[in-house]
């Protein structure tokens, strides 16, 4: 199954790169992209502490990260909407849509198949749902992420760089690497931990200063 989704996502982004995208993709360099990737990061974790506090009445952090409210999957989502997608609207909203399904439901796939080979985890499953493929995405959220790819595509994306566009490039550039360092370092502590809980779960103890803090 894992094949077929990649040569699926393959067949997006062929389809993406014959439409053609210079003209499309002008104007978005490293700036604006990262911009997008922290904005639809914290958008997707709101949207899915709201979404798990309605369905459950537990209040409960979605962040992929120790500090900030931050879902990584959502900001990569929605970069990866924001260049592939961006040029098939040029076909017409149908097109879109139709990339939308196939993109967002192949990288939810493939999230939770990097996710689990690395961590060991299963950050979802949705085995019990109808149509999934493998537990790891299915029809119903896959229609979602092509519904999710026209509002990126035509609202979404174009207002937050439209609101990006009235700060001054110097000073917003200047935020942005500050926020980056930042982020890899949050990342990067995040991830160490993650893997210090891996061990822990397997009994194994502190065995220094540098472990007692990542436990704690």
């Amino acid at each position: 199954m894992t094949i077929l989704v990649v040569a699926a996502l393959a067949a997006v982004l062929f389809w993406s790169w014959r439409t053609g995208s210079d003209g499309v993709r002008a104007g978005l360099g490293w700036y604006e992209l990262f911009f997008l990737f922290v904005s639809s990061a914290f958008l997707g974790d709101l949207f899915e502490t709201v979404f798990v506090f309605l369905r459950t009445g537990v209040l409960m952090s979605r962040s992929s990260l120790l500090y900030g409210p931050l879902s990584l999957v959502w900001g990569l989502g929605a970069v990866l909407m924001t260049l592939v997608l961006t040029p098939l609207a040029r076909r017409g909203t149908p097109a879109l849509f139709a990339g939308g399904v196939v993109l967002g439901g192949g990288f939810e796939y493939m999230a939770s198949w990097v996710l689990e080979k690395t961590t060991g985890r299963l950050f979802w499953d949705y085995s019990q749902m109808p149509f999934n493929l493998d537990g790891r995405t299915n029809l119903l959220f896959a229609l979602f992420w092509g519904a999710a790819g026209v509002f990126w595509v035509r609202l979404a994306a174009p207002v937050l760089l439209g609101w990006l566009g009235r700060v001054p490039r110097r000073t917003g550039q200047a935020l942005a690497m500050t926020a980056a360092l930042l982020l890899t370092a949050d990342m990067s502590l995040s991830a160490a931990a993650l893997l210090r809980m891996e061990e822990r779960t397997r009994g194994l103890t502190a065995s220094n200063r540098v472990e007692q803090v990542l436990d704690t």
